[in-house]
Protein backbone atom coordinates (compact mmCIF):
# COMPACT_ATOMS: atom_id res chain seq x y z
CA UNK A 1 0.00 0.00 0.00
CA UNK A 2 2.72 2.44 1.01
CA UNK A 3 4.76 1.54 -2.11
CA UNK A 4 1.79 2.35 -4.39
CA UNK A 5 1.23 5.72 -2.64
CA UNK A 6 4.91 6.59 -3.00
CA UNK A 7 4.84 5.63 -6.69
CA UNK A 8 1.76 7.81 -7.23
CA UNK A 9 3.40 10.82 -5.52
CA UNK A 10 6.55 10.43 -7.63
CA UNK A 11 4.53 10.26 -10.85
CA UNK A 12 2.56 13.36 -9.85
CA UNK A 13 5.76 15.31 -9.10
CA UNK A 14 7.22 14.30 -12.45
CA UNK A 15 4.03 15.40 -14.21
CA UNK A 16 4.02 18.80 -12.44
CA UNK A 17 7.72 19.32 -13.07
CA UNK A 18 7.32 18.43 -16.74
CA UNK A 19 4.40 20.83 -17.05
CA UNK A 20 6.44 23.62 -15.44
CA UNK A 21 9.31 22.90 -17.78
CA UNK A 22 7.06 23.10 -20.81
CA UNK A 23 5.54 26.38 -19.62
CA UNK A 24 9.01 27.77 -19.00
CA UNK A 25 10.16 26.65 -22.42
CA UNK A 26 7.12 28.32 -23.95
CA UNK A 27 7.99 31.60 -22.25
CA UNK A 28 11.58 31.41 -23.49
CA UNK A 29 10.36 30.69 -27.02
CA UNK A 30 7.95 33.62 -26.86
CA UNK A 31 10.73 35.90 -25.65
CA UNK A 32 13.01 34.69 -28.42
CA UNK A 33 10.27 35.39 -30.96
CA UNK A 34 9.95 38.99 -29.71
CA UNK A 35 13.71 39.52 -29.92
CA UNK A 36 13.84 37.92 -33.36
CA UNK A 37 11.07 40.24 -34.49
CA UNK A 38 13.35 43.19 -33.83
CA UNK A 39 13.11 44.36 -30.24
CA UNK A 40 12.45 43.76 -26.58
CA UNK A 41 8.99 43.83 -25.02
CA UNK A 42 8.77 47.08 -23.04
CA UNK A 43 6.27 48.22 -20.42
CA UNK A 44 3.26 49.97 -21.99
CA UNK A 45 4.31 53.39 -20.65
CA UNK A 46 7.73 53.01 -22.31
CA UNK A 47 6.06 52.55 -25.68
CA UNK A 48 4.50 56.02 -25.61
CA UNK A 49 5.07 58.18 -28.65
CA UNK A 50 8.46 59.83 -28.71
CA UNK A 51 9.36 62.51 -27.68
CA UNK A 52 8.01 62.25 -24.18
CA UNK A 53 5.77 64.89 -22.54
CA UNK A 54 7.56 67.68 -20.71
CA UNK A 55 6.52 69.81 -17.78
CA UNK A 56 8.51 72.94 -16.97
CA UNK A 57 10.92 72.39 -14.08
CA UNK A 58 12.12 74.52 -11.19
CA UNK A 59 15.79 75.33 -11.78
CA UNK A 60 16.55 75.58 -8.06
CA UNK A 61 15.40 72.00 -7.51
CA UNK A 62 17.27 70.87 -10.61
CA UNK A 63 20.51 72.43 -9.34
CA UNK A 64 20.21 70.78 -5.92
CA UNK A 65 19.57 67.35 -7.40
CA UNK A 66 22.50 67.63 -9.81
CA UNK A 67 24.90 68.73 -7.08
CA UNK A 68 23.91 66.04 -4.60
CA UNK A 69 23.69 63.28 -7.19
CA UNK A 70 27.18 63.97 -8.47
CA UNK A 71 28.42 62.71 -5.10
CA UNK A 72 26.33 59.54 -5.56
CA UNK A 73 27.17 58.50 -9.14
CA UNK A 74 29.06 61.35 -10.81
CA UNK A 75 28.53 63.78 -13.66
CA UNK A 76 26.46 62.03 -16.33
CA UNK A 77 24.04 60.61 -13.77
CA UNK A 78 23.96 64.00 -12.00
CA UNK A 79 22.66 65.99 -14.97
CA UNK A 80 20.40 63.25 -16.35
CA UNK A 81 18.80 62.64 -12.97
CA UNK A 82 18.42 66.36 -12.27
CA UNK A 83 16.00 66.52 -15.20
CA UNK A 84 14.49 63.03 -15.38
CA UNK A 85 13.83 62.41 -11.68
CA UNK A 86 11.64 65.54 -11.29
CA UNK A 87 9.79 64.49 -14.45
CA UNK A 88 9.24 61.04 -12.96
CA UNK A 89 7.62 62.82 -10.01
CA UNK A 90 5.71 65.49 -11.95
CA UNK A 91 4.71 63.61 -15.12
CA UNK A 92 5.03 59.94 -14.18
CA UNK A 93 4.92 57.55 -17.15
CA UNK A 94 6.79 57.12 -19.41
CA UNK A 95 9.65 58.62 -17.37
CA UNK A 96 9.06 56.13 -14.56
CA UNK A 97 10.01 53.34 -16.97
CA UNK A 98 13.50 54.78 -17.53
CA UNK A 99 16.24 53.49 -15.17
CA UNK A 100 18.17 56.73 -14.63
CA UNK A 101 21.04 54.92 -12.90
CA UNK A 102 21.83 53.36 -16.29
CA UNK A 103 23.43 56.70 -17.27
CA UNK A 104 26.27 56.29 -14.77
CA UNK A 105 28.68 55.05 -17.47
CA UNK A 106 29.18 58.61 -18.76
CA UNK A 107 31.32 59.66 -15.79
CA UNK A 108 34.81 61.02 -16.44
CA UNK A 109 34.24 61.44 -20.15
CA UNK A 110 32.84 57.87 -20.48
CA UNK A 111 34.13 55.56 -17.74
CA UNK A 112 37.19 57.73 -17.19
CA UNK A 113 38.39 58.04 -20.80
CA UNK A 114 38.25 61.84 -20.74
CA UNK A 115 36.15 62.31 -23.89
CA UNK A 116 32.89 64.31 -23.88
CA UNK A 117 32.22 65.73 -20.41
CA UNK A 118 29.71 63.50 -18.67
CA UNK A 119 27.50 66.46 -17.79
CA UNK A 120 26.90 66.99 -21.52
CA UNK A 121 26.26 63.31 -22.15
CA UNK A 122 23.61 63.33 -19.42
CA UNK A 123 21.95 66.38 -20.94
CA UNK A 124 21.93 64.71 -24.36
CA UNK A 125 20.13 61.67 -22.96
CA UNK A 126 17.50 63.84 -21.28
CA UNK A 127 16.91 66.27 -24.15
CA UNK A 128 16.71 63.39 -26.61
CA UNK A 129 13.86 61.84 -24.64
CA UNK A 130 12.10 65.16 -24.11
CA UNK A 131 12.52 67.11 -27.33
CA UNK A 132 13.56 64.68 -30.06
CA UNK A 133 15.33 66.49 -32.89
CA UNK A 134 14.90 69.79 -31.09
CA UNK A 135 16.83 68.16 -28.28
CA UNK A 136 19.90 68.09 -30.54
CA UNK A 137 19.64 71.85 -31.04
CA UNK A 138 19.32 72.38 -27.30
CA UNK A 139 22.30 70.12 -26.60
CA UNK A 140 24.33 71.97 -29.25
CA UNK A 141 23.64 75.25 -27.45
CA UNK A 142 24.49 73.73 -24.06
CA UNK A 143 27.83 72.46 -25.35
CA UNK A 144 28.73 75.84 -26.87
CA UNK A 145 27.81 77.63 -23.63
CA UNK A 146 29.84 75.11 -21.61
CA UNK A 147 32.97 75.82 -23.65
CA UNK A 148 32.65 79.61 -23.44
CA UNK A 149 31.66 80.14 -19.80
CA UNK A 150 33.76 80.47 -16.66
CA UNK A 151 32.58 77.60 -14.49
CA UNK A 152 31.49 76.63 -11.91
CA UNK A 153 28.95 79.31 -11.04
CA UNK A 154 26.67 77.43 -8.63
CA UNK A 155 27.27 77.72 -4.90
CA UNK A 156 25.40 75.07 -2.86
CA UNK A 157 23.77 75.92 0.44
CA UNK A 158 25.95 73.39 2.23
CA UNK A 159 29.09 72.80 0.15
CA UNK A 160 31.16 69.70 0.80
CA UNK A 161 34.32 71.80 0.61
CA UNK A 162 35.49 75.18 -0.67
CA UNK A 163 37.08 75.99 -4.03
CA UNK A 164 38.73 79.20 -5.18
CA UNK A 165 38.72 79.32 -8.96
CA UNK A 166 36.59 79.20 -12.07
CA UNK A 167 37.88 78.45 -15.56
CA UNK A 168 36.80 78.54 -19.18
CA UNK A 169 37.33 75.17 -20.83
CA UNK A 170 37.31 76.20 -24.52
CA UNK A 171 36.51 72.53 -25.08
CA UNK A 172 33.71 70.03 -24.38
CA UNK A 173 36.29 67.34 -23.59
CA UNK A 174 36.50 66.17 -19.99
CA UNK A 175 40.29 65.90 -19.75
CA UNK A 176 40.83 69.43 -21.05
CA UNK A 177 38.00 71.01 -19.07
CA UNK A 178 38.92 69.48 -15.74
CA UNK A 179 42.66 69.64 -16.41
CA UNK A 180 42.55 73.38 -17.10
CA UNK A 181 40.63 73.98 -13.87
CA UNK A 182 42.95 71.74 -11.81
CA UNK A 183 45.99 73.65 -13.05
CA UNK A 184 44.40 76.94 -12.05
CA UNK A 185 43.30 75.63 -8.65
CA UNK A 186 46.61 73.86 -8.06
CA UNK A 187 45.10 70.49 -7.16
CA UNK A 188 45.20 66.90 -8.44
CA UNK A 189 42.31 64.84 -9.78
CA UNK A 190 41.50 62.71 -6.73
CA UNK A 191 41.01 65.61 -4.33
CA UNK A 192 37.94 67.01 -2.53
CA UNK A 193 38.34 70.31 -4.40
CA UNK A 194 38.19 68.72 -7.85
CA UNK A 195 35.16 66.67 -6.84
CA UNK A 196 33.42 69.79 -5.59
CA UNK A 197 34.19 71.60 -8.82
CA UNK A 198 32.59 68.87 -10.91
CA UNK A 199 29.55 68.65 -8.64
CA UNK A 200 28.94 72.39 -8.91
CA UNK A 201 29.56 72.36 -12.66
CA UNK A 202 26.95 69.59 -12.98
CA UNK A 203 24.40 71.88 -11.37
CA UNK A 204 25.34 74.71 -13.74
CA UNK A 205 24.96 72.56 -16.86
CA UNK A 206 21.64 71.09 -15.73
CA UNK A 207 20.24 74.55 -14.93
CA UNK A 208 21.28 76.00 -18.28
CA UNK A 209 19.73 73.07 -20.12
CA UNK A 210 16.46 73.33 -18.18
CA UNK A 211 16.25 77.06 -18.92
CA UNK A 212 16.40 76.19 -22.62
CA UNK A 213 13.88 73.35 -22.20
CA UNK A 214 11.49 75.64 -20.35
CA UNK A 215 11.76 78.22 -23.15
CA UNK A 216 11.18 75.41 -25.66
CA UNK A 217 8.04 74.34 -23.75
CA UNK A 218 6.76 77.92 -24.02
CA UNK A 219 7.48 78.00 -27.75
CA UNK A 220 10.14 80.67 -27.20
CA UNK A 221 13.32 78.70 -27.77
CA UNK A 222 15.52 79.91 -30.63
CA UNK A 223 18.77 78.01 -31.30
CA UNK A 224 21.81 80.18 -30.65
CA UNK A 225 24.69 78.18 -32.11
CA UNK A 226 25.08 76.85 -35.64
CA UNK A 227 26.21 73.51 -36.98
CA UNK A 228 29.73 72.46 -36.04
CA UNK A 229 30.04 70.29 -39.16
CA UNK A 230 29.02 73.16 -41.47
CA UNK A 231 31.36 75.58 -39.71
CA UNK A 232 34.42 73.33 -39.95
CA UNK A 233 33.42 71.19 -42.95
CA UNK A 234 33.81 68.16 -40.68
CA UNK A 235 32.69 67.10 -37.19
CA UNK A 236 34.93 69.13 -34.89
CA UNK A 237 35.17 71.23 -31.78
CA UNK A 238 36.18 74.89 -31.96
CA UNK A 239 39.54 74.55 -30.23
CA UNK A 240 41.73 71.79 -31.67
CA UNK A 241 45.18 73.08 -30.74
CA UNK A 242 45.09 71.80 -27.16
CA UNK A 243 45.51 68.27 -28.51
CA UNK A 244 46.59 68.85 -32.13
CA UNK A 245 49.09 71.72 -32.04
CA UNK A 246 51.16 71.83 -35.21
Amino acid sequence: MMEKMAEKIIKEEVRVSRRGLLIGAGKVAAGAAVIAAGGLSLPPEAEARHPWPYKKLDVGKVARIAYENWYKDYCCYATASAILVPLQEEVGAPYTSFPVISTRWGHGGVVGWGTLCGTLTGIGIATGLIAGKDGEKILNDVIFWYTQTNLPIYTPGKPKTTIKNVSRSDSPLCHISVGRWMKKEGVQFFTPQRKERCARLSADVAVYAVNLLNAWADGKYVPLHGSQAKTHNRPAQNNCTDCHSG
